[in-house]
C-alpha cells in the first residue's frame, strides 16, 4: 500500500517528535525527515488542530507532541491529515442513487474500512518506535496486532 505524501510526511514528523522527546524546529524536522519545510508547516497545522502536536513560537520554538506517544494512534494521525477528503467523499456518496448491488458494495467497503481503522487505531506511536528498535520483533508484533484485531472484530460480529 502506498500512502499519500501528506500521510507519509505527517507520520514521519510525529515519529520524529516522539523519538526526540522535546521541542524541535520545523527546519530540523524537515531536514532530518526529508519533508519540504513549507509542506511540513501546513501539515503541522492539521496535526495541531487535531490536538496531536503543539506549536511553540519564538526563537527557540518549534513543535512537540501534545500527548504521550502511547496515546497517539496511527489512525489519529491519518484522520487528522485526511478529514477534509473523507468529508467530501461522504457527501458525494450520499447524493448518488442506490441499488441493491451498490448498497452491497458499500457495505463491504465499510467493513474493510472498519477493519483497517481498527488495526491502525491499535498501533500507537510508541509501538512504532519500539518496532524500530528491533525490526524482527517489530514484524512479529505487528502481525500479532493484526491477528488480535481480526479476532476482536470476528467476536464483535457474532
Amino acid at each position: 500500500m502506498q500512502l499519500k505524501a501528506s500521510t507519509d510526511y505527517g507520520i514521519r514528523a510525529i515519529l520524529y517528535l516522539a523519538a526526540q522527546g522535546t521541542t524541535c524546529s520545523s527546519k530540523d524536522i524537515a531536514h532530518d525527515m526529508s519533508i519540504p519545510r513549507d509542506y511540513l508547516i501546513q501539515l503541522a497545522q492539521l496535526l495541531r488542530n487535531a490536538g496531536l502536536i503543539e506549536a511553540r513560537p519564538g526563537k527557540h520554538g518549534g513543535y512537540r507532541l501534545a500527548k504521550d506517544p502511547a496515546d497517539i494512534s496511527v489512525l489519529q494521525i491519518i484522520s487528522a491529515l485526511d478529514e477534509d477528503a473523507k468529508q467530501s467523499t461522504r457527501a458525494k456518496r450520499i447524493t448518488r442513487k442506490n441499488s441493491a448491488m451498490v448498497d452491497g458494495v458499500k457495505q463491504t467497503y465499510r467493513l474493510i474500512e472498519e477493519s483497517f481503522d481498527a488495526y491502525l487505531d491499535s498501533l500507537t506511536v510508541e509501538t512504532l518506535l519500539d518496532c524500530t528498535q528491533d525490526t524482527g520483533k517489530g514484524q512479529a508484533y505487528l502481525a500479532e496486532r493484526l491477528g488480535s484485531e481480526s479476532r476482536r472484530l470476528t467476536a464483535q460480529a457474532n
